[in-house]
C-alpha cells in the first residue's frame, strides 16, 4: 500500500455530505456581528464563535489594524529573528507582562505554534512532561515533539490534582513540565489551578497553563491563573489571540531568562514569519480594550448562564460548564449532526464537534458579549420549538 492509500480509503466526510449533514468549513458572509452571522445567504444566530468580547468588529480594534497596515503594510516579512520583528511585537509583548504580572513575554504567529514551540523545546532527554488527559491538541503535539526528543510524556486524569500527585510521588525526576487548558475549551470546565500549583510546588514541577480561553472572560480579564489567586505562582502561562483578543497569534509568558531560552531556541519561532502588522495591531487593541474593561464582569458569562439554566430547563444536557461555553450533549453522531442541520435550517448557528473529539458527540455553543437579552430569547425559542424532534433522540424524559 503506497503512502496516499489512507487518503484514497478515507470516505467519512463524504458519506456524511450524502445524507446532508456535513457542517464543516461553512462559509460566512462578512463578520458577525451583535451575535449575527450570514451564512449561505441567511441571517443566523451565530452561536459557535469564541469571539467572547465580541471584540472583532470593535471600532478600536478595526482603526488600530487599519493604522497599522497602512504604516508597516500586509507582512512582517520574515523571521523575527532576522528581519521580521517589529517595535509592534516588542510593545505588545511590554504589555502582555505587565498586564499579566510576567517578567516577559514572547508573542508567535499562531497559538498552536506557541504550546507547541514552547512544550517541545522545553522537555527532552530525561525530562517528564504530564498533561491533562483532555489538554489542548497543540499541548499534545508538543509533548510528542518532546517524546521525540527523550522527554517521557505521561497522562493524568481530567482535572484530577490528586492523580498527578501520585504520579509525581512516583517519578523518578523532578525536571518535569506539567501542562493543563485553563478551560477546557470544548466543555467549558476550568480546570483546578489552585490545587495544581500546590502539587507542582509541592514535587518541585513546573506549570503551565494554556488560558486560551479563560484571557479575557476570568480573572479581570487576566484569566484562570487570576481567578484563582494563583498570579505569581504560576512558571508558565501561554494564551491565543484568536479568543477574546480578536485576533490571530499567540504568546508565551514566563521570567525573563527562560523567554530569553525560548527566543533563542524554539524551532517554531524562529522558523516562522513574525505575527502580521495587522493581527499584532488587533490583539493590542484588544488587550487594551479588554485593561479598560477590567473591573466590569463579562457579559459572555452571564448569558451563557442565562442559556444554559434555559436549555436545561426544557431538557437538554448542558451541565457541567462554568464559562462561555455551553456543551449539548448527544448520544451518537446522527442525532448531534442532524441537531445541527435542524438548528441551521431554523436560523441557529453551533459547532458540531469532530467524532475524533474527547468529548464524545455534543453542540458546542459559545456566548459572546454581544448576546442580548433578545438574542437569547430568540435562541432558546428555536430550541424549544425543536424540543420534540431533538429531545428524544439523545435523553429519554421522565
Amino acid at each position: 500500500m503506497d503512502l496516499l492509500e489512507k487518503c484514497r480509503a478515507y470516505t467519512w466526510a463524504d458519506e456524511v455530505r450524502d445524507v446532508g449533514l456535513y457542517p464543516y468549513y461553512p462559509a460566512f458572509q462578512g463578520p458577525a456581528e451583535g451575535g449575527q452571522a450570514v451564512l449561505d445567504g441567511s441571517e443566523v444566530l451565530m452561536l459557535g464563535g469564541s469571539n467572547y468580547r465580541a471584540l472583532s468588529s470593535n471600532p478600536q480594534v478595526i482603526g488600530a489594524v487599519q493604522d497599522a497596515v497602512a504604516l508597516y503594510g500586509t507582512s512582517a516579512g520574515g523571521s523575527r529573528m532576522l528581519n521580521g520583528n517589529l517595535d509592534l511585537h516588542e510593545e505588545l509583548e511590554a504589555d502582555l507582562a505587565d498586564f499579566f504580572g510576567f517578567e516577559a513575554a514572547l508573542v508567535f504567529a499562531a497559538g498552536y505554534l506557541t504550546n507547541l514551540g514552547v512544550v517541545s523545546v522545553l522537555a527532552g532527554v530525561g525530562d517528564r512532561v504530564y498533561l491533562d488527559e483532555k489538554a489542548h491538541p497543540s499541548l499534545v503535539d508538543g509533548a510528542r515533539l518532546a517524546k521525540a526528543a527523550g522527554a517521557g510524556v505521561h497522562w493524568f486524569g481530567h482535572g484530577d490534582p490528586g492523580d498527578l500527585a501520585r504520579q509525581l510521588a512516583a517519578a523518578p525526576t523532578r525536571s518535569v513540565l506539567v501542562a493543563t487548558d485553563g478551560v477546557f475549551s470544548m466543555e467549558g470546565v476550568l480546570a483546578p489551578v489552585a490545587e495544581l500549583v500546590a502539587v507542582c510546588e509541592e514535587y518541585g514541577a513546573t506549570l503551565l497553563v494554556d488560558d486560551a480561553d479563560g484571557v479575557g472572560v476570568f480573572g479581570r480579564g487576566r484569566g484562570v491563573i487570576e481567578q484563582a489567586g494563583m498570579q505569581g505562582r504560576v512558571p508558565l502561562m501561554t494564551l491565543s489571540f484568536s479568543k477574546a483578543l480578536a485576533s490571530q497569534g499567540g504568546a508565551v509568558l514566563a521570567d525573563a531568562q527562560t523567554i530569553s531560552f525560548l527566543r533563542h531556541n524554539s524551532r517554531p519561532q524562529i522558523f516562522s514569519a513574525g505575527l502580521s502588522p495587522a493581527d499584532t495591531a488587533a490583539a493590542h487593541a484588544s488587550l487594551r480594550e479588554i485593561h479598560r474593561r477590567a473591573g466590569a464582569e463579562p457579559d459572555a458569562l452571564s448569558a451563557a448562564e442565562y442559556l444554559r439554566r434555559a436549555l436545561d430547563a426544557l431538557g437538554f444536557d448542558v451541565a457541567g460548564s462554568a464559562s462561555p461555553v455551553v456543551p449539548v450533549r448527544f448520544p451518537d453522531q446522527t442525532a448531534m449532526l442532524s441537531a445541527q442541520r435542524v438548528l441551521v435550517d431554523h436560523g441557529v448557528y453551533t459547532n458540531a464537534l469532530l467524532p475524533s473529539a474527547h468529548e464524545g458527540y455534543q453542540l458546542r455553543i459559545a456566548c459572546t458579549d454581544a448576546h442580548t437579552p433578545d438574542t437569547l430569547e430568540a435562541a432558546i425559542g428555536v430550541f424549544a420549538s425543536l424540543r420534540e424532534d431533538l429531545l428524544p433522540r439523545y435523553r429519554p424524559t421522565a
